[in-house]
């Protein structure tokens, strides 16, 4: 009885990616779905048994961010791989967030891909075993707390020292994955609120008419569907510390609320008949996006902003972080991974590490993370360069966009003419039924065709 075929989905609004991709895996024996844009790639995952998804960044609708956002609500632990091109990278490191486990750079290459797809394929047969793990610095019940030996860092815990023990609203600042939670939770730990809450608010998570009532409440009969009243975030933050991530995203309407309660702590339900409540939170917010620029562009109001900044703490990048850091959180996370996969501590080769030093990290400490964790993952005794995420192993220093675009045109154009003549003999040359399989129209074929000089 012969083994089934893994299936595999290649999500991208070119025809020449999903080529290249049915080209290099089909040989190798996996059964390949192609999906033009994100909405059609979530209804092959709702109809089809998926083992991995290689997921476009950029396709017109639907991005790839917000197609991995939907894709996690159903399918938590599937293996999902971002492809983008050099210019996106920035972009491609925020998806980590949703829990991609890689991303790729176009032009693609048939070794790398062969190589991910097996790497993906066995994380996911045993990422069921993996605890939950928080995110940065914290594990579950523990303090928050850096662990940092960088000068940049100790500047950082510095001012929340200074700031903790206050009420003074502060704004952290920083790219995405540096850790603005772990410098929330730990001036909230710092200070006199510790044993009340610590809310959690991730503005980008929330749709902009449900933001809203998720901070501030409602009664009953607020709105359809409100069958019951329901107390908000702010609420359940009382006494405690409201922590708002990526407030830039916040619309102008309920920046005007945010502003309210800044100015006099309290809060009103929506369809309240009672009037403001008074409660006692502080506020801590963060962002990783130019307020100044929102406020600029008008999608950020000036007096919050000057409300927010009145205390501020900018988080350095890994990279400007020092070799110091990556020491010491290679030894937290394989600690921590090592214990809860139930493995014995794994040894680093020193490739490894030189590989891990001489990253870039665009997606800063939740990218090292996540590399770490798979890795963790793949390795038996010794972590190898090839138990790291691809984008790591094949890193290169800043090509340019020009001399990509120059390596990628040859590699496409030679896949998909070969991919072409694949079809056209398997099909006889039936041009209708091959336009059909390629996902083309048949004059955009025919035109293929007497451009590869195939008729």
């Amino acid at each position: 009885m012969t083994e089934p075929r893994f299936k595999l989905l290649v999500v991208d609004d070119e025809p020449s990616v999903g080529m290249i991709f049915f080209r290099i895996l089909e040989e190798a024996g996996y059964d390949l779905i192609s999906a033009s844009n994100g909405a059609e790639g979530l209804r092959v995952l709702k109809k089809q048994d998926i083992k991995m998804v290689f997921l476009d960044l950029q396709m017109p609708g639907m991005d790839g961010v917000e197609t991995l956002r939907r894709l996690r609500q159903s399918h938590p632990d599937l293996p999902v791989v971002i492809m983008t091109a050099y210019q996106t990278v920035s972009s491609a490191v925020q998806t980590m967030k949703l829990g991609a486990l890689d991303y790729i750079l176009k032009p693609l290459e048939a070794k790398n891909i062969k190589h991910i797809v097996e790497q993906a394929l066995l994380v996911g047969k045993v990422t069921s075993r993996m605890a939950k793990v928080p995110p940065l610095g914290l594990a579950v019940g523990d303090v928050p707390r850096f662990v940092s030996s960088s000068r940049e860092m100790k500047k950082v815990m510095t001012l929340i020292d200074k700031v903790a023990p206050t009420d003074i609203t502060v704004l952290v600042l920083g790219e995405s994955g540096t850790g603005k939670e772990v410098v929330a939770s730990t001036i909230h730990q710092k200070s006199p609120r510790c044993n009340k809450p610590f809310v959690v608010v991730d503005c980008t998570a929330l749709p902009e008419q449900l933001i809203e009532s998720e901070l501030f409440g409602y009664e009953r009969g607020a709105f359809t569907g409100a069958d019951l009243a329901r107390p908000g975030k702010f609420e359940q933050a009382d006494g405690g510390t409201l922590f708002l991530d990526e407030i830039g995203n916040l619309p102008l309407s309920v920046q005007a609320k945010l502003l309210r309660f800044l100015q006099d702590t309290k809060i009103e339900r929506l369809g309240s008949r009672k009037g403001p409540v008074p409660l006692n939170v502080r506020v801590l917010a963060a962002t990783n996006a130019s307020l100044e620029k929102k406020v600029d562009q008008g999608t950020f109001r000036e007096d919050l902003f000057h409300r927010l900044k009145v205390f501020e703490i900018d988080l350095p990048p890994l990279r400007q972080r020092g070799s110091e850091d990556l020491d010491d959180f290679l030894g937290m996370f394989l600690d921590r991974f090592c214990r809860q996969l139930g493995k014995k501590k794994l040894l680093v080769a020193p490739e490894t590490i030189g590989l891990l030093k001489a990253y870039r990290w665009p997606g800063n400490v939740r990218e090292f993370q996540n590399a770490l964790r798979s890795a963790t993952l793949l390795a038996d005794e010794i972590i190898l360069p090839d138990h790291l995420p691809l984008s790591i192993q094949t890193f290169r220093p800043d090509p340019s966009p020009k001399v990509l675009a120059r390596e990628a045109s040859p590699v496409i154009r030679r896949v998909e003419k070969e991919h072409i003549q694949n079809m056209m003999k398997k099909h006889l040359g039936e041009i209708s039924t091959v336009a059909k399989e390629l996902n083309l129209s048949q004059e955009d074929l025919e035109k293929k065709l007497e451009g590869f000089g195939l008729v």
